[in-house]
């Protein structure tokens, strides 16, 4: 589903409760909302956070229908943008975003043990960050371990692009970088479970789907029990989200029924 913010909308809506905007950056900043949807049924319930893609430059609402099952709580976070606000300040609203739900978790009917967080593209690179990279969340207090799991649709494995525009690295686009800011660079066999979705490779951007293979390659041989890597057949970059549906719900119920 992808709309732009002003029309925001969700699938399913009559299972939910009306939708909710938080300004989780306490600044006013359209670019730092949540917009937040929780089933009308029992609760506590898991929840996921995701991420909109958009290269850290733009984006609207972009979000799996999958997420929308009348179950989940859907956290849909807007982040502050580049080149108003270069790096990082994308990566500090994404951990911000999701140490908000995990303090709100219980004002929301949340089970705060079964927050997901997810994205697409570079929203995928936010959340793959926040769940890998443990300093982030550390900052608000929070474990990243304790993420019920991490869901990167067609997401960067290496630092973002934009990342490396903003704080003027040498490499170009699609030189690969591995440093702090790249997701293949905080691997730990105890991370939470991960799915990683991508399109077919040479259809999806390049060496994506090769980036995200290699990260659950490197996740399995140092002992990581739960990390799938899917490829989609005939999806190119934006085809991965209009897709991912069916192996985002198996991976989804997964986790949350224990088959791990």
């Amino acid at each position: 589903m992808k709309n732009e913010w002003k029309d925001f909308r969700i699938p399913n809506a009559a299972a939910y409760r009306p939708v909710r905007r938080i300004d989780f950056g306490g600044k006013g900043f359209e670019e730092q909302s949540l917009y937040v949807s929780t089933p009308a049924g029992e609760r506590p319930c898991p929840a996921a956070v995701w991420f909109h893609g958009g290269g850290l430059t733009s984006g609207g609402q972009e979000v799996p229908d999958a997420l929308y099952d009348g179950q989940f709580a859907v956290i849909e976070a807007r982040y502050r943008l580049s080149p108003a606000y270069p790096a990082p300040a994308a990566l500090e609203d994404a951990a911000a975003a999701v140490a908000w739900a995990m303090i709100h978790s219980e004002e929301f009917g949340i089970d705060r043990s079964r927050i997901f967080v997810g994205g697409m593209s570079a929203g995928a690179w936010l959340a793959a960050m926040v769940g890998m990279d443990g300093s982030w969340l550390a900052r608000h207090g929070f474990d990243h371990r304790k993420l019920a799991g991490v869901f990167p649709i067609s997401g960067q494995m290496t630092t973002h692009f934009r990342f490396k525009e903003d704080l003027h690295y040498p490499q170009t686009q699609f030189e690969p970088v591995i440093d702090r800011y790249a997701p293949l660079g905080h691997l730990s066999a105890d991370l939470p479970p991960i799915l990683l979705v991508t399109g077919e490779s040479g259809l999806d951007m390049p060496g994506r789907p090769e980036e995200n293979a290699l990260l659950a390659a490197s996740l399995k041989a140092l002992g990581h029990r739960f990390v799938r890597c899917v490829h989609l057949a005939g999806c190119d970059h934006g085809g991965a989200l209009d897709h991912c549906g069916p192996v985002l719900a198996e991976f989804l119920a997964e986790v949350l029924e224990g088959r791990r």
